[in-house]
């Protein structure tokens, strides 16, 4: 397999009766062997021209982030490490402030506070999951939504579920800046979205909606996910729960986009769909970097995939990049 821009093209065979375009009825014999390209997408390639823009864009001004991380999740430590060096390669500082979960949640509010009124911070971000204990949307809309450059507190998020405004959840940046890639329109096609977080399927199913497509809001209540999954033209994952997207679940020819990063150690509870190992547990090497895609079985049924790691996450931290630029430029397209 080679790498092209913007991704990998992988040859895959498949057994398949085909009609010429403008031949009629005339078909290769039953059996015949074609090869159908397989698109792996590179998201590192694409979040670098991103990258690319956002410096001629930001021509030299200072910008500075700063990141709450709250506990001691691994996957979101590795996820703050990148964005982290994604920002410096571009001359945008990140600062993070790590609270440990036996912290009280006023003292994490306070530094929110504190930083909002700090006029050398551009934009605030809170790391997620929270630990259990903490009450999320207190601490998220104690960010002001000028700052909040990822659309999570609930002014900011009234704004873009209203349409109001042209700042993007950076998973939706992503999928945008993926779609436009490829020259993919999503309007008209059937997209299955699984899970219905904040950070992701929430916002994507919405955006999606928005656009024109028909979307199965998928979640850990839904009946058929399966069913429906393999309905899609395209699947956009979400959860978190590796090895939760089988062959199975996936039609000939769809787009696959993985937005799960997980790292795996200890076993993690199976969603609904899929409970195929140990007492519903997926079981796998410890350190490991998973998404929700068994890719392995997923990859060859479809036109287009996003591997993980090295797919959408760099894409989304160049979009949640883009916003932070925006913000500073205070220059807010419309949707």
């Amino acid at each position: 397999m080679k790498y092209c821009p913007g991704g990998e093209i992988g040859r895959r065979n498949a057994l398949k009766m085909h009609r010429p375009q403008g031949h009629g009825s005339s078909t290769l014999p039953p059996g015949t062997r074609i090869q159908i390209l397989m698109i792996i997408v590179n998201g590192r390639a694409i979040a670098q021209k991103v990258l690319a823009q956002i410096k001629t864009d930001f021509s030299g001004r200072s910008i500075s982030i700063a990141a709450i991380w709250v506990g001691d999740n691994l996957a979101i430590n590795r996820f703050v490490e990148i964005k982290k060096k994604y920002a410096e390669s571009i001359g945008i500082k990140v600062t993070v402030f790590h609270f440990n979960s036996n912290e009280p949640e006023d003292k994490i509010v306070n530094k929110i506070k504190e930083l909002s009124e700090d006029k050398n911070i551009s934009g605030i971000i809170v790391e997620l999951p929270l630990p259990d204990k903490f009450n999320r949307d207190k601490i998220l809309n104690s960010i002001p939504k000028e700052k909040d450059i990822d659309v999570l507190s609930a002014s900011a998020q009234e704004n873009f579920y209203n349409n109001r405004i042209g700042l993007l959840p950076p998973a939706v940046g992503a999928l945008k800046i993926l779609f436009e890639e490829y020259k993919i329109d999503p309007a008209k096609k059937t997209i299955a979205v699984l899970g219905q977080s904040i950070l992701i399927g929430k916002p994507i199913s919405h955006w999606l909606e928005q656009v024109g497509a028909k979307v199965f809001r998928i979640d850990e209540y839904t009946s058929n996910p399966k069913e429906l999954s393999h309905q899609a033209d395209i699947i956009i994952s979400g959860v978190g729960k590796p090895n939760l997207i089988r062959e199975n679940m996936v039609k000939e020819g769809a787009i696959v986009v993985d937005f799960g990063f997980e790292k795996l150690g200890d076993p993690a509870p199976n969603f609904s769909a899929d409970r195929h190992s140990k007492k519903g547990r997926v079981w796998s090497r410890a350190g490991k970097i998973a998404g929700d895609v068994d890719f392995d079985s997923v990859a060859p049924k479809t036109y287009l995939i996003t591997p993980v790691p090295g797919g959408m996450g760099p894409i989304v931290i160049a979009a949640f990049l883009k916003n932070i630029v925006r913000v500073t430029q205070n220059s807010l397209p419309k949707l």
